[in-house]
């Protein structure tokens, strides 16, 4: 036994000496995944709509669900780096380890690049699920019409997969419902608009935040993690350190939505993560917000908010209708039996309207409608991580839903919720103007 002790006293002093330390890997935070970030459901809240009002009509605007990378260019771009380091003789075992994680990741997502994981398919199911039990005004079966579903969404397959998996429990829990989807390029401009308008998809690509994104890069990327993996003496400019860095995060920011085991500071530390996360976020905000440089993205999405007004439109005239004749009805009506009537005048209203797409189909329209926490206009572009962050706007599986509901005088009110979320009337200037 003394033998023993000894042996270990002595292990515990040579890893001290050579100044090695047993660490565990740490789990890096998922609110960093930034755009990949997975939808949060234990935030959801129920709803803010009281007894006295009826839900009729949802508009309801959403993002894809969880998906696969879109395409392995990311993948092969670690490799052509990682794989020039080993040609020189630096690349280090924490850079060999890391070309077998890329090949990992491209082994799990089997060729399904950009397609709905399992972890999507489960999202968009839920939602479905949420929406029937939070509104059975509309979708249970004490609903006063037959509701009707009708939705498009963009030509991308994980987009329609999107919008195919949420409607199911629609139609499972809804007899008699009536739905009609649509998806292709004919919806461009309502689901991709930031490549359809010819302004816009130029300012996306070489408008006057390129130059002030590229700087930030070059500032904020640390190459200390690329030259963990290539070595310090790849030879390697630091640009082409820093395109490592962010390649690699690009790849490692995906992997909880694929379902492979989540990343650690193996591959780089919290700080340095995070950095990789606010260029992220800055180029989406840039290129899909309104911004003290142009108004353009907002401009971009007025065709969904045009959709948005024919609906409350189609709403308000069919209330009208029925308030009109309700007026030559008896007055022995009671309240309810006058609700009842009106009610039944929205029948051809009566449902869901959805419009399915891309995370860059809501953060124009967010921030159009001046949604809270995406109408930012930061003084230092380094603040705006804490005033926007796409990974609280457009999760995986964001969305938007507009509830339109009436009350026994007739009147139509409408309510908003963002992510599960129920948001506070807006009531700010930068969207009023």
């Amino acid at each position: 036994m003394k033998i023993q002790s000894l042996l270990f006293s002595l292990l515990a002093l040579m890893i001290l000496s050579s100044g090695q330390t047993v660490s565990a890997e740490r789990t890096l935070p998922a609110i960093l995944d930034g755009s990949m970030t997975l939808y949060d459901f234990s935030a959801v809240e129920p709803s803010a709509i009281p007894d006295t009002l009826t839900p009729v009509h949802i508009s309801y605007i959403a993002r894809h669900g969880a998906r696969y990378l879109t395409s392995e260019s990311k993948i092969l771009s670690v490799e052509k780096i990682l794989n020039h380091a080993k040609a020189n003789g630096t690349l280090t075992a924490a850079g060999r380890d890391c070309l077998k994680l890329m090949e990992q990741v491209r082994t799990a997502t089997a060729g399904r690049w950009g397609l709905l994981s399992p972890i999507g398919k489960e999202q968009e199911i839920r939602l479905g699920k949420e929406m029937v039990q939070m509104y059975p005004q509309i979708f249970g079966t004490n609903r006063v019409a037959e509701p009707a579903v009708t939705a498009v969404s963009s030509y991308v397959p994980r987009v329609i997969e999107t919008m195919d998996h949420f409607i199911i429990p629609l139609a499972e829990s809804t007899e008699g419902i009536s739905i009609s989807t649509s998806s292709g390029r004919r919806y461009d401009h309502l689901t991709r608009f930031f490549v359809a308008d010819p302004d816009y998809a130029a300012w996306r690509e070489h408008g006057d935040w390129k130059a002030i994104y590229d700087r930030f890069v070059a500032e904020t990327i640390p190459v200390a993690p690329a030259q963990r993996l290539a070595g310090t003496n790849s030879g390697l400019s630091d640009k082409e350190l820093r395109r490592l860095v962010y390649d690699l995060y690009k790849v490692l920011q995906g992997l909880r939505a694929m379902g492979l085991p989540a990343p650690t500071d193996r591959w780089m530390s919290e700080t340095e993560y995070a950095a990789c996360w606010q260029a992220t976020n800055l180029e989406k905000y840039f290129q899909y917000s309104i911004s003290t440089l142009s108004t353009i993205p907002a401009q971009g999405a007025s065709q969904v908010l045009f959709h948005l007004l024919q609906t409350q439109t189609a709403l308000e005239n069919a209330l009208t209708s029925g308030l009109s004749q309700s007026s030559h009805t008896s007055n022995s009506h009671t309240s309810q039996s006058s609700q009842n009537f009106l009610l039944s005048r929205l029948s051809d209203s009566f449902g869901l309207d959805g419009i399915f797409g891309h995370a860059e189909t809501l953060l124009p329209i967010f921030s159009l409608l001046g949604v809270p926490g995406a109408t930012a206009l930061p003084d230092d572009w380094k603040d705006l991580p804490a005033v926007w962050s796409d990974a609280d706007l457009t999760p995986l599986a964001a969305n938007l839903a507009i509830i339109y509901s009436t009350d026994s005088r007739g009147n139509l009110h409408a309510s908003m919720r963002l992510n599960g979320r129920n948001v506070s009337p807006i009531n700010d200037p930068a969207c009023l103007t």
